[in-house]
């Protein structure tokens, strides 16, 4: 007889439904091996599913597991934020007060997590990511425009530096001087695993420009990532917006304090990433849901 997992689809970083980022959260994986839970992710072909399990450390409420459809991640911003809004909104986590705080373990350890109510029900969670880690710049300017399909000159008129930033995964930030520019770009499987060569085998890009959709926003972004999976590009990428916080405030491009990233536009789902950077370093990247759907996976 078949098992059956049920599973929430959810978009994240978004308050409408069909934008955002798209999740799916198996919200029970008990009895559930490691090779299903990446059949089942290869299945769904989202960028990433996860998997909620009982605790295995004090002070967690929930064990958390995320999967792309090609291998697990230590860590990634809109799978944490995505699957606390489903546990809230399906009552594993209760929500009693305006504000309710948890943890989730994941494997990069334990993910504090806020979760905001309205009426009962979760209307924006934020996660406190780890402090960032920066490396030195890079100086192969030409050779990263040439892999992005854009000219030396859109990155160089911004003065600001090519730099891998890390809060848990790290990223090859890429300043653009326009939209115009980072609409402009490309991703070129190859050329990019070629000029990265020797970093890490999670490393991917995360392009912004200060020209923003929206002139409230505080930055542009698009993220590709060339390996381990040809990911041509990322409609929402919390991992990424924590780290170009950081990154805008170490280089005085913007101030301390709430930010937010627009992303997404350019596959035609808007994604809103809300990001602080506090007084003393720390890292808050936060955003809405909608639940779009449900179903179940039946596995032998």
């Amino acid at each position: 007889m078949n098992r059956s997992f049920r599973f929430v689809q959810v978009d994240v970083f978004t308050s409408l439904p069909f934008g955002g980022n798209q999740l799916a959260v198996f919200t029970d994986a008990r009895g559930m091996s490691e090779a299903e839970m990446q059949i089942l992710a290869r299945e769904m072909n989202y960028s990433e599913s996860t998997f909620v399990l009982p605790p295995e450390t004090s002070g967690a409420t929930h064990r958390v597991r995320i999967f792309t459809p090609g291998y697990e991640m230590p860590f990634a911003g809109h799978p944490t934020i995505g699957t606390a809004f489903v546990l809230a909104s399906e009552g594993f986590i209760p929500l009693d007060r305006e504000e309710t705080t948890v943890q989730l373990q994941l494997n990069l350890g334990l993910m504090p997590i806020r979760i905001q109510a309205r009426d009962g029900r979760p209307s924006l969670v934020w996660m406190e990511q780890r402090l960032t880690e920066f490396g030195e710049p890079w100086t192969n300017l030409a050779e990263v425009a040439a892999a992005l399909g854009v000219e030396a000159e859109d990155i160089a008129a911004t003065g600001w530096p090519i730099q891998i930033v890390s809060t848990g995964v790290p990223y090859l930030v890429v300043a653009l001087r326009s939209l115009a520019a980072i609409r402009r770009a490309r991703f070129d499987g190859p050329a990019l695993r070629q000029m990265l060569v020797g970093q890490s085998a999670l490393l991917a890009l995360y392009l912004f420009t200060r020209e923003t959709e929206d002139p409230a926003h505080t930055a542009h972004a698009r993220m590709f990532s060339p390996h381990p999976l040809d990911l041509p590009e990322d409609a929402a990428t919390g991992s990424a917006a924590g780290p170009l916080g950081a990154y805008l405030v170490k280089h005085s491009i913007a101030p301390k304090g709430k930010m937010i990233v627009e992303q997404g536009y350019e596959m035609g789902r808007p994604s809103l990433i809300r990001v602080e950077v506090t007084d003393a370093g720390g890292i808050r990247v936060g955003g809405q849901a909608v639940i779009v759907g449900e179903g179940a996976m039946y596995l032998p």
